[in-house]
């Protein structure tokens, strides 16, 4: 796409519905471009443009080195979709897809109706899921946040829906579900394919009635609750495998967002959220990380990313963590990244488990390993590991990797 229809695509994407999105972005301290300006200017003359601005005084520096460098043209692979990053409810735009998802969350927000988030592990689904209870009318209203996965599959309907006493063994007090808790607000339901039967027919029952049943109960319960479901699994595989149900799916895909991997996001993006991180850090860790060396921005960019932002915001924690100077080098990035390859070019090259080490760290590795081998699916990691889902999640907890 050329500059004059970026441009185009810019001002078109402002005018449906922007004020309100405006004002929210303006809210979240960023800074915004007029329509004016990008229609007289081309992207990286905007850019320029907005380095001198007023409006950008209260970044960081390292996130003005970054715009820089996307505008001087140094480097060969920028991306002429880059936009001007912008900050909305902890979440760093700095593309037109992303620009347009910032959209999408206002629309939805606007209209009380389910949602389904799609998208892989570590792209952000929770911050979108909870983005949209914030700017929706029922933001003073309780907003509940359920992993599904994390559950024993035959708890889970106990957990949502609750369930009286003597239900089931070990049941020896009535207790209120999730969906209790929520009422009046949202409920957000991670990892939704991982639902049971049970529970699918319950939730099924309180999209269409706003009503269910706790485990063993035979009292209607009433709620007023706002679903918003996410799963990194495609669920029409799940509906022909009949895993899934086909009339709950389509009850909650009402509204749908989808949040893509950072590998398809622009260049760009790597560089400006690796600036972005660092200056996280630098204030939580009281560092004074100041420089990123052009070899690590190369070796960030030329990475696949299967862990999406939030190994990206993993590998920039750990780097900034242990840095002992001013500047932020290549060895100071894991073997991976730096060998630019995925988990098996990364095996042969520098394995991470090596005599000496104890049976807690190797365990911890192997995880690792096995999680960017099956490109962040849990499901999948935990059927290589031959064991449960929430046997995973329990290791994964002790180990610090959630």
């Amino acid at each position: 796409m050329n500059k004059n229809g970026l441009s185009e695509t810019v001002a078109t994407a402002k005018s449906r519905g922007a004020d309100s999105l405006r004002a929210n972005v303006e809210a979240s301290k960023s800074f915004r471009v007029e329509s004016a300006s990008q229609k007289s200017l081309g992207l990286r003359d905007v850019q320029r443009n907005l380095l001198d601005n007023d409006s950008n005084k209260n970044r960081s520096g390292l996130e003005s080195m970054a715009l820089r460098e996307n505008s001087s043209g140094s480097y060969a692979a920028v991306d002429l979709s880059i936009h001007v990053p912008v900050e909305f409810e902890g979440m760093l735009g700095v593309s037109l897809p992303m620009l347009e998802i910032f959209q999408q969350i206002m629309e939805a927000a606007l209209h009380d109706i389910p949602v389904l988030i799609t998208g892989e592990t570590g792209t952000g689904k929770d911050l979108v899921a909870s983005a949209i209870h914030k700017q929706s009318g029922r933001k003073d209203k309780p907003y509940v946040a359920v992993n599904t996965g994390a559950m024993p599959t035959e708890l889970i309907a106990s957990e949502l829906f609750g369930h009286e006493k003597g239900a089931f063994t070990g049941a020896l007090e009535t207790r209120k579900g999730r969906f209790e808790e929520a009422n009046g607000g949202t409920i957000f339901l991670d990892e939704i394919s991982t639902m049971d039967e049970r529970a699918q027919v319950t939730l099924l029952r309180v999209l269409e009635t706003k009503t269910f049943r706790r485990v063993g109960g035979d009292k209607d319960i009433c709620v007023d609750v706002r679903i918003i479901a996410a799963t990194n699994e495609a669920l029409e595989n799940g509906i022909k495998e009949k895993k899934f149900r086909e009339d709950l799916y389509y009850r909650l895909d009402v509204f749908h967002i989808h949040l893509p991997p950072l590998r398809e996001r622009p260049g760009g993006a790597v560089t400006v959220l690796t600036n972005h991180f660092l200056s996280q850090f630098n204030a939580a860790y009281n560092k004074a990380v100041k420089v990123v060396s052009p070899e690590v921005y190369r070796a960030l960019r030329r990475y696949r990313w299967p862990g999406n932002v939030r190994e990206l915001k993993n590998v920039i924690q750990r780097a900034v963590l242990v840095a002992s100077n001013d500047e932020l080098t290549l060895d100071l990035l894991p073997a991976r990244i730096r060998a630019g390859r995925e988990c098996k070019d990364f095996r042969r090259s520098a394995p991470p488990i090596h005599l000496g080490m104890t049976l807690e760290a190797v365990e911890r590795e192997f995880i690792k390993l096995t999680l960017v081998a099956s490109r962040g699916n849990k499901k999948e990691t935990a059927s290589r590991l031959g064991i449960s889902r929430r046997a995973l999640y329990n290791k994964l907890n002790r180990h610090g990797l959630l």
